[in-house]
């Protein structure tokens, strides 16, 4: 009995480890980075404001999630003024949780030619609004904003800032301006027809009265 006892002592423990290690590699664990090591990592980083979010279908790797956000700042890269960024369905496979209506400071990669973030890439929930991050703004998620972050952003340009028309300074060059021009040659020499015809309709008259005189 006594061997019998061990045995399954020895079995129960070992089921016990396997299941423990199994738990802990289905969490999600993220190595702490500054907010310069966070910028640096990210191929792109902007504020936006999530205006759809959709759940993919479940798969084995947990599912994923599209979330269409519309971009007001850009601190890295080129996310567009309208960005889909993908995520895991769930926060064990280290995915984002992304609402509808709220508004993110996102760190993204480009994979496969789309936005892919993480739970560890260091994204924020922000205050609602457009405007640039600032130290007084209070956030939700890894941490608040800090001096550090601020610095390691930089300067922000607004993604819906498009380059201005340029100013014609010269004569226009447009399809339409010869036609115009046409038309002005046109009359005037209508009118220059019209003037000589009449100066020879004169210079006959004069010629059949002075035949007549």
């Amino acid at each position: 009995m006594s061997r019998v006892t061990t045995m399954l002592t020895l079995i129960a423990a070992l089921t016990a480890g396997t299941g423990g290690t199994a738990g802990a590699s289905s969490a999600c664990s993220c190595a702490e980075r500054t907010p310069r090591q966070l910028v640096e990592a990210a191929e792109v980083v902007f504020s936006a404001t999530a205006t759809d979010v959709r759940v993919g279908e479940s798969t084995l790797g947990g599912g994923s999630v599209t979330a269409v956000l519309h971009t007001d700042h850009v601190y890295k890269g080129e996310p567009g003024a309208e960005s889909a960024v993908f995520t895991r369905a769930h926060g064990s496979a280290c995915g984002y949780e992304f609402v509808e209506g709220r508004r993110y400071l996102v760190f993204a990669d480009v994979r496969d030619s789309r936005l892919v973030t993480t739970l560890c890439s260091g994204n924020r929930l922000l205050p609602a609004g457009d405007e640039p991050l600032r130290l007084s703004d209070r956030t939700q998620g890894r941490g608040p904003l800090t001096s550090q972050l601020i610095t390691a952003l930089g300067e922000p340009t607004r993604a819906d800032t498009e380059p201005a028309a340029p100013v014609r300074t010269g004569p226009v060059d447009d399809r339409p301006a010869p036609a115009s021009g046409r038309t002005g040659l046109m009359v005037i020499a209508v009118a220059v027809g019209a003037v000589m015809l009449t100066g020879i309709m004169w210079t006959r008259r004069r010629a059949r009265a002075g035949r007549r005189d």
